[in-house]
């Protein structure tokens, strides 16, 4: 029996039986992991307080045959605005449900971890929402589903001025274009920019950026209708955070 420690992210845990918990972890080396934390549900598990959503923890696992399992676990960052305001919760709860939903199990990527690091310090200290898209867009970028922002997906040449975006077509489309393109979403220079500053946006430079609330606004229902095409459902997170909303 192999017994390896994992520094990770929890995106996510479903109970199982009376006290067990099968525990969804964004690895720094070895990418995705599901494990099994048996008894962690008891009162008494010295496990119980590690194995939360968004905490990053340092796990013991133990190799199965059929399935790893968690045999001790430690809190290495502990996000406590995400569990106590519900508006970060539910827009870190998106970024997760997205993360989880469109990486492979034991299929390491470069970068995503980082990702969930500075996406994490960010939903718990600053405006949820902007880190949310900003970190779905960076994500989008490291799994190749990104739409094309920045040229029109018919002709090539770069946007200028307003255009429109169409998921069917991949991306961008300019004006010149649109006779031919499948009906999307209106694509104006204001939120292309905002596009392009997510995309562009550096986690580690304190330097405040300026976004527009109507601009974040539409990128939202841009990135959230996109992903959900992409993987040909609504998302619970996005649907809890509706209803927060009304």
């Amino acid at each position: 029996m192999k017994i390896f420690t994992a520094e990770g992210i929890i995106l996510n845990t479903v109970d199982f039986g009376n006290a067990n918990r099968v525990v969804t972890l964004y690895t720094k080396d070895s990418g995705k992991l599901e494990v099994n934390a048996y008894d962690c549900r008891k009162s008494r598990s010295p496990i119980a307080g590690a194995i939360q959503m968004f905490n990053r923890i340092s796990a013991e696992i133990s190799e199965g045959a059929q399935v790893d399992s968690i045999r001790d676990a430690n809190v290495l960052e502990f996000y406590d605005n995400l569990r106590t305001d519900i508006e970060r919760m539910s827009y870190a709860a998106i970024f997760f449900e997205v993360v989880n939903k469109m990486t492979l199990p034991k299929i390491f990527e470069s970068g995503i971890y980082d990702l969930l690091i500075d996406a994490l310090d960010a939903l718990n200290k600053k405006n949820p929402q902007i880190a949310a898209l900003i970190a779905i867009a960076q994500f989008m970028e490291f799994t190749g589903f990104q739409l094309n922002f920045k040229n029109c997906v018919h002709c090539d040449k770069k946007i200028v001025g307003n255009a429109s975006l169409s998921f069917d077509d991949g991306g961008a489309v300019c004006e010149i274009c649109s006779h031919g393109a499948v009906k999307g979403y209106e694509y104006p220079t204001q939120l292309r920019s905002t596009v392009e500053n997510f995309l562009n946006f550096d986690w580690h430079n304190d330097k405040p950026v300026n976004f527009s609330a109507r601009q974040v606004k539409a990128a939202e229902k841009i990135f959230f209708d996109y992903v959900q095409n992409v993987l040909s459902k609504e998302l619970n997170s996005i649907k809890f955070l509706r209803q927060t909303q009304l």
